[in-house]
């Protein structure tokens, strides 16, 4: 049975009880007052990433089943109000078939990451200014970059935890973000359209050395993360790569400086503020546009991931990270 056939996790409904092979992403004990042993799974279906409980059970014991972290496995589970929505496992026994595998189960964007790859490039190329023929076009630099480091860009997730933390992550989070630049640029024609589609591409290219993300999308912050950070990294890239396309390059077109300068000025102040994380607040329009894109995409993404966790017509058990207050998820689809 094509695994697209099974009801996702975030489709069933409260108190509803069904059966569909998932993912054992890990297992972690816990003991309750009163001694007994409880599991918790993070389990993901392909579609995303859950926790689910199962009760009177040791670590040791799911082991004697052939039940352990890293492995696929046939669960049958019920949906539960607690928190909000909660899952708990009634039955679980390890997949011994042929028809899936772990990449069956790994949470991916919804894009193809050489399709968003190949439109990126294009979209940059398209934007490219040469100043007739007297400079080395900005965007030339952002594809640049993109080409040196493209496996582990497409590859990477865009946090640990927070938003676009999945396998290519990273890409999505940018893509989206790059569109969404292009169409503002219609509406707003006096923003400089090369720089900011090079800012989007490139804004947050020093996640891949902030995360360490493994073959399912886990990731884990550096050595480099945690005395740097991806802010940093990603402005450094951009002054080593113009230093080495002019020691390589002596005699081509130079790249404008000032717009160099622009471009290493948004990516340290595309968090918006210092108290988020940004070496300077924005200080021109296509700064400002980045960084309005960059928070909008996030919110978007986490909205996408509070919704799974509730009903339609519900409200988030708890105010999520990055937001003021609860969400609403509303009882209507807007793909009816």
């Amino acid at each position: 049975m094509p695994l697209g056939d099974f009801k996702t996790l975030a489709q069933a409904k409260v108190d509803e009880e069904f059966e569909r092979p998932v993912f054992i992403k890990a297992i972690e004990e816990t003991k309750k007052e009163g001694g007994n042993t409880h599991l918790r799974f993070t389990l993901l279906d392909g579609e995303g990433e859950y926790s689910a409980m199962l009760f009177s059970t040791t670590a040791a014991q799911a082991a004697d089943k052939g039940l352990y972290a890293g492995s696929v496995a046939n669960a049958a589970i019920k949906v539960a109000r607690f928190n909000g929505r909660s899952y708990n496992i009634t039955a679980m026994t390890p997949y011994t078939g042929t028809e899936y595998t772990i990449s069956d189960f790994i949470v991916t964007p919804p894009i193809d990451v050489k399709v968003m790859y190949d439109e990126m490039i294009a979209g940059l190329n398209n934007a490219a200014d040469d100043r007739g023929g007297k400079a080395k076009p900005l965007a030339d630099l952002a594809v640049m970059i993109l080409d040196k480091y493209k496996a582990e860009y497409i590859h990477s997730s865009a946090a640990v935890s927070m938003h676009h933390n999945f396998k290519g992550g990273l890409i999505y989070h940018s893509y989206r973000i790059f569109k969404s630049a292009e169409q503002i640029c219609g509406v707003y024609p006096e923003l400089d359209r090369e720089l900011l589609l090079s800012a989007a591409a490139i804004h947050d290219i020093g996640k891949i050395w902030e995360y360490s993300t493994d073959v399912i999308g886990s990731s884990e912050v550096t050595g480099s993360g945690v005395l740097f950070g991806h802010i940093y990294m990603g402005a450094k890239l951009v002054s080593n790569f113009v230093d080495r396309y002019y020691a390589e390059n002596k005699d081509s077109p130079r790249f404008v400086d000032e717009k160099v300068r622009l471009l290493t000025h948004m990516i340290l102040s595309h968090h918006g503020s210092r108290e988020w994380g940004a070496a300077a607040p924005p200080a021109i329009p296509e700064a400002f546009a980045l960084h309005y894109l960059d928070n909008l995409d996030a919110k978007i993404n986490s909205c996408e991931r509070e919704y799974a966790k509730v009903q339609p017509g519900d409200i988030t058990k708890k105010t999520p990270f990055g937001f003021e207050g609860k969400l609403y998820r509303p009882a209507y689809s807007s793909k009816e």
